[in-house]
């Protein structure tokens, strides 16, 4: 857990940098980088966490993550044991904000693009139903050429001019970081990500973070713009959404194997969250 910035390309490496990985990589860490991220889980399922936002993500998801953005990608249990039946396909490409040289950002032509990357800063998601962006992954190949330059920067512009494209990171929240934040952070997600599904002391947590309990309340709270229990019950009733819709156990073995102690708790957070009962959910799933 002691990764905290990444440096994707070489000066060497050409202007963008494209990979098509068949397993998790640099995932299950707090990180960040220089580059901007556009990345599509072609298959796969797990939780995406970054600045204010929990999001679940599944197969046909893509975003467009701005350079700097501190990120955290949790691929469900299924994808991440050592003999693993069920495999990920990931296609993405990494690229620096001046890909392109300084003088390109001057022209009139550049206007679009410069649009995405300011929205890009509050992670741009697309989902499978955008044909534009499935063809672009659909014709990614991992071996960078002009051509693959000259795709990327027509899909920028079309993201640039796409207005409705849901934005995943709050308005309102602050990304400023320090580098021992990605040390400290690593290990509260780590033991948050490994002990949800039981009952997380704040005593414990704040101690693991090297703070005492108020300063650790408010050292979360600015990191990921939510308390630790809200953090914990969105992680639980996002768990609980996928048991709901792949499981045939009964909702209330749903509840405990989520974390949550007691069924009227995990029917009122569930509300809350989601906006249904839990057996809405499940009925409006089938």
């Amino acid at each position: 857990m002691h990764i905290q910035r990444l440096n994707h390309i070489q000066e060497d490496q050409g202007a963008i940098l494209i990979r098509h990985d068949r397993a998790p990589q640099n995932h299950n860490v707090w990180h960040y980088h220089d580059e901007l991220e556009f990345i599509q889980i072609t298959k796969g399922k797990g939780t995406f966490v970054a600045g204010d936002r929990i999001f679940k993500f599944s197969d046909g998801d893509s975003m467009l993550i701005g350079s700097n953005i501190p990120h955290y990608w949790l691929f469900d249990e299924e994808f991440l044991q050592t003999d693993a039946v069920a495999k990920v396909d990931i296609r993405v490409i990494h690229f620096k904000p001046d890909f392109m040289g300084n003088d390109f950002w001057s022209l009139k032509e550049s206007s679009a693009i410069k649009q995405g990357y300011q929205r890009a800063k509050r992670i741009l998601y697309f989902s499978e139903d955008d044909a534009c962006i499935a063809d672009f992954f659909r014709q990614l190949s991992p071996h960078s050429s002009f051509k693959q330059l000259l795709s990327l920067l027509d899909t920028l512009d079309y993201i640039g001019q796409k207005t409705d494209a849901q934005l995943l990171i709050s308005e309102s929240h602050s990304n400023f970081q320090q580098e021992e934040d990605y040390l400290r952070m690593n290990k509260i997600l780590d033991y948050i990500r490994l002990n949800y599904k039981q009952k997380i002391q704040l005593q414990y947590v704040a101690q693991l973070a090297g703070l005492t309990e108020n300063s650790f309340c408010r050292y979360f709270k600015q990191k990921t713009g939510k308390t630790l229990i809200q953090f914990i019950n969105e992680l639980r009733i996002t768990h609980a959404c996928k048991l709901l819709m792949e499981e045939k156990m009964a909702i209330k073995e749903v509840c405990f194997e989520s974390g949550f102690q007691n069924f009227v708790s995990f029917h009122k957070t569930f509300k809350a969250i989601v906006g249904l009962t839990p057996v809405q959910y499940r009925v409006g799933r089938e």
